[in-house]
């Protein structure tokens, strides 16, 4: 396992700071400093040091949270609520943070975890991991919108989303599959089709889901729930 990532596991700090700890020799393999990032080590083989102490692999922890609206996606912030508000007492807020994001008045399916390797597979544009809404709107879709979302619509920003899945569920509302988590993609979506998003609601995310949860409700999963 390369150093970098073996820090990473142990949770001492990002990834970009622990590259810069190996860069300036604060960190020791066997005695030794390694300034080398890559170096190979292996658990309970090796004794690396980071800043003097000798870190221990990390209890990796998932969590599922119906986000309600009113509170962004962010651990902390000085004038805002934050999910991290949400989070029960006996979760460790130091350890764990959210994968991707949701808007402020967006509810649903927000995922927490201390594994950076599965956040940063999760959010790979090369995963094209499937996020589902449903979807309020303003006015009445048509099937010819419905179709034009199916095939890519051109956003405001002169970007052309890929295509995404729609279920239809009434004449106001839907389900809608997207691969990409561009900022306010799907209301941007529904905005080049000159409707209007009126409720946002993520229901799935992989092949997670919020089934017999309530809003506000955080439970703890396994690895293995997470199909990635």
């Amino acid at each position: 396992m390369r150093l970098e990532k073996y820090l990473v596991q142990c949770g001492v700090a990002s990834r970009k700071k622990i590259k810069a700890a190996i860069a300036e020799g604060r960190v020791t393999v066997n005695g030794k400093i390694e300034v080398n990032d890559a170096t190979d080590v292996e658990w309970d083989e090796d004794i690396i040091t980071f800043d003097g102490f000798v870190p221990e692999k990390k209890q990796l922890k998932y969590y599922i949270m119906y986000k309600i609206a009113g509170y962004i996606t962010a651990m902390e912030d000085e004038n805002k609520k934050t999910v991290a508000d949400l989070l029960p007492e006996n979760i460790n807020r130091n350890s764990v943070f959210p994968v991707g994001r949701l808007d402020k008045d967006t509810e649903g399916l927000l995922l927490f975890t201390s594994d950076g390797d599965l956040s940063h597979a999760m959010a790979h544009p090369d995963r094209n991991m499937e996020k589902t809404y449903y979807v309020e709107l303003d006015k009445d879709i048509s099937l010819e919108d419905i179709s034009a979302l199916e095939n890519g619509v051109v956003l405001d920003t002169n970007y052309t989303a890929l295509p995404g899945k729609v279920e239809y569920l009434s004449s106001k509302s839907i389900h809608l599959t997207i691969t990409e988590g561009k900022y306010h993609q799907v209301k941007k979506m529904l905005k080049a089709v000159k409707n209007k998003v009126v409720y946002l609601k993520r229901v799935k995310f992989g092949n997670l889901t919020l089934d017999g949860m309530i809003p506000g409700e955080v439970k703890e999963i396994k690895r293995e729930d997470i199909h990635i």
